[in-house]
């Protein structure tokens, strides 16, 4: 009886798999939003001051690592939670 309450508990492993991610995704993401704000900035043909990578990066940067922060571990947790239920429910019949 035992092993069947362990196959159908939850695991908790893909969130442990998925905290790394989120600082790579934090990361990626400030990145994807400088490049964002460098892109406007030249339509606005604005010139960044010396040393910064474009004028007004800043909520550019906030808003592409929080996005990144919770797009990439959100995105990895739930294909695992799919392969998982997939697993549990080939494993069933």
């Amino acid at each position: 009886m035992a092993a069947l309450e362990d196959e159908t508990r939850p695991s908790r492993w893909r969130y442990l798999v998925a905290l790394p991610f989120a600082l790579v995704g934090y990361l990626s993401g400030g990145m994807i939003g400088v490049f964002v704000a460098k892109a406007v900035g030249g339509f606005q043909k604005c010139t960044p001051a010396e040393g910064f990578p474009a004028c007004n990066f800043e909520p550019y940067l906030q808003a592409g690592s929080l996005v990144g922060l919770l797009i990439l571990p959100g995105v990895l947790v739930w294909r695992l939670w799919q392969s998982d239920a997939a697993y549990r429910h080939s494993q069933r019949g």
